[in-house]
């Protein structure tokens, strides 16, 4: 057991002294110790059953109850305690305590022995605990994976000695069984067309003497009522009630049509809203403003944000309010004339690329929308809700800039209208003097450059603390500038820009290497840990990033499976293909990643079918008022509870209130950060063994 464990001993002994010094020699073996007393056995079954120690330490010579006794009280608590018996003079034989369930007899003064039994104990009971938690997490995980199989559309069957013993109901559909009993101990062979029957023997003989784990073979299978289609077998190792078995996926030809349909709006659409999302919006608005400098189409850009939606939120929680911008969406579509484009942009954001742009057409239109808003009534929890918008926005013609500027053209617009007081429209009119998005990135470009070569960025890091007792430590890097006087500048001040003028994924690379660096250091004073780095959509476009990350792993001497790399879900979304393709390399160089603000929407789930993430960070708007959130609590609950069955990992960040601990731990969350836990530094001091 690691130095500083936590050990919770309850010594039974009526010398408070003797007791004092007992634990004395317990803190002196490595442990921090949260001891209970009892100076006799009456009542000691309630502190039993309460305090739940993690081992008893008994002087039998000097307490009114025996071993069995004493294993009587912790049998009737339901506990499973290791006993430690002291004796001021224990016999030669001490077999006799032994068999009555002792854990060992010590000499009452002999501190030595005492704390070497003390650690073996600590260590045993500690194997047992993960031994029972490990025995039920697999038994939840083969329940699950149950469920999971009965629930799949995918046809998936178990195979073993060439006899199905196992198959989900899509599989048996496929076939025409009517049930489980009816395909138990079916020979594969028998639903395999005759033609293909020679092929099928030979791949089953060369799957079972190679080591692949994953094998497919394309053949012609026949149902029970003989009608013969063709299909790729998928087979894998598996094991169903501990006995070792294959696995067989069905693919039939339509799979990969539905699949690449799946990709092409994923790629396109918000999940949540199903309107287009920002990547696919933004492709359109670069079009539009060619168009429109070539003097061929004039347009206008919306700049639409939900009013009150914090509100919202604390009203009716974070699946509540995700229903209001679902409905929020599907009225804003609907409310457009034909040919328009909508799109849920981030958040509460919507954006609107229009075919009305002269003046007063474009203000009437808008004047339209924020009525209909304003107008309509939202269900939730048998209440009625309605809520307004305030909008801004630009004009796209022969003068247009680029893609960024017309949109912070529009999103000034909107700052005028909240200015204003808000639920109202403003159309961009430059003002006298006016920077332009392109100048104000510029020079942040220039700063950030200047600051990288000065070396004025620093790295943050914040622990990501498991709530279960494993072992290891990891950090979330954060990187932060520092302004000419030496002030820090938060990251979301300049991160839009830098991502515009591309200088992101140079921040990005700064990033990597100053992290390994500091992995490298630190190895060699405090041991190995690992470190969440932050990505942005720059190092995903970047052909060059794969080669260069395989270069410092390399060139540092720092193991891949190290670093775990962060994307946002929404950039994850709108860089689909790129995303599938970084993950496949990270994964080459054993690294791993993990899926940012996850959760929101009514399907996130639909994202893993393409990106299969190893950890899922929970968006932390789950975390506001999470103790007084039942459905944000039951939310938690269900995302933890699918994505354990796949085997992922799941981080609640932004942890800042010291009752949410036991609600995350409770639903099975893996990891904690915030600043409750302790807010980012230069350095990697957290303690880590002060959650054990």
């Amino acid at each position: 057991m690691a130095d500083n464990k936590l050990l919770r001993p309850l010594i039974v002994d009526p010398d408070l002294n003797q007791a004092e010094e007992l634990i004395s020699s317990i803190k002196s073996a490595g442990y921090a110790v949260r001891p209970f007393s009892a100076t006799s056995g009456e009542g000691l079954d309630e502190q039993i059953k309460q305090n739940s120690p993690d081992l008893i330490v008994i002087a039998l010579d000097d307490v009114d109850l025996d071993l069995p006794g004493l294993f009587s009280q912790i049998e009737a608590a339901g506990r499973h305690i290791p006993v430690v018996a002291l004796l001021k003079e224990p016999p030669a034989d001490i077999s006799p305590f032994l068999a009555e369930g002792a854990e060992d007899v010590v000499a009452t003064g002999n501190r030595s022995h005492f704390q070497h039994v003390v650690s073996r104990t600590a260590v045993a009971q500690s194997n047992w605990r993960r031994l029972k938690r490990a025995e039920a997490a697999v038994r939840e995980a083969e329940k699950r994976c149950q469920t999971l199989l009965a629930s799949s559309k995918d046809a998936i069957a178990y195979v073993t000695d060439g006899m199905h013993i196992f198959a989900n109901p899509p599989y048996l559909d496929v076939f025409g069984f009517s049930d489980n009993e009816d395909i138990e101990g079916t020979p594969l062979m028998d639903l395999v067309a005759r033609e293909d029957q020679g092929r099928m023997k030979t791949f089953l003989r060369n799957y079972a003497r190679e080591d692949e784990t994953e094998q497919s073979l394309r053949v012609n299978l026949v149902t029970i009522s003989g009608e013969h289609f063709e299909a790729e077998l998928a087979f894998s190792p598996a094991s169903i009630d501990g006995e070792a078995c294959t696995q067989i996926v069905i693919q039939q030809q339509g799979d990969a049509k539905e699949l690449e349909k799946q990709i092409s709006y994923l790629s396109q659409r918000d999940l949540m809203t199903g309107l287009y999302n920002r990547q696919f919006f933004m492709d359109q608005l670069k079009e539009s403003i060619a168009q429109a400098t070539q003097g061929r189409e004039n347009r206008a850009v919306i700049h639409i944000v939900v009013d009150r939606f914090d509100q919202l939120k604390e009203s009716f929680g974070i699946s509540g309010s995700d229903l209001i911008l679902a409905d929020f969406g599907k009225l804003l579509d609907q409310s457009l004339p034909e040919g328009d484009i909508a799109c849920r942009f981030e958040g509460n954001r919507f954006t609107v690329l229009t075919h009305t742009w002269e003046s007063k057409a474009l203000s009437d239109m808008m004047d339209g929308l924020l009525n209909t808003f304003s107008n309509h009534l939202y269900e939730l929890d048998g209440r009625s809700v309605t809520t307004t918008a305030t909008m801004g926005a630009a004009v796209i013609d022969e003068n247009s800039p680029d893609p960024n500027e017309v949109l912070a053209r529009a999103e000034r617009a909107f700052k005028q209208a909240l200015t204003a007081g808000g639920a109202r429209a403003q159309i961009y009119r430059p003002r006298e003097g006016e920077m332009t998005q392109k100048q104000l990135d510029e020079l942040w470009s220039q700063r950030l450059r200047k600051a990288i070569k000065e070396g004025h960025l620093r790295l943050l890091f914040q622990p990501i603390v498991s709530l279960h007792g494993d072992p290891g430590e990891q950090y979330n890097v954060y990187m932060r500038m520092l302004d000419e006087r030496g002030q820090p500048v938060a990251a979301r001040e300049f991160m839009p820009s830098a991502e515009r003028t591309g200088i992101a994924k140079m921040l990005d690379r700064w990033v990597i290497h100053n992290a390994l660096k500091h992995l490298a250091a630190h190895d060699q004073e405090a041991g190995p840990l690992n470190l969440f780095v932050k990505l942005t959509s720059g190092s995903l476009q970047d052909p060059e990033i794969l080669p260069w990350l395989a270069d410092q792993l390399k060139e540092i001497r720092i193991p891949g499976d190290r670093l775990v790399f962060e994307l946002k879900t929404s950039v994850a979304v709108n860089y689909l293909r790129q995303t599938r393709e970084f993950l496949k390399g990270v994964h080459q160089l054993h690294s791993r990643l993990v899926l940012d603000d996850f959760g929101a929407g009514a399907n996130p789930f639909q994202l893993l079918k393409q990106v299969p993430a190893d950890y899922l960070k929970l968006d932390s708007a789950f975390m506001d008022d999470l103790a007084n959130s039942p459905e944000n609590q039951e939310t938690i609950k269900t995302i933890t509870a699918q994505a354990h069955a796949e085997g992922r990992l799941v981080v609640a960040q932004r942890v800042e209130d010291p009752n949410c601990m036991p609600i995350l731990w409770g639903m099975g969350v893996n990891y904690v950060q915030g600043n409750f836990l302790q807010v980012p530094s230069e350095r990697m001091d957290y303690d880590f063994t002060a959650m054990g």
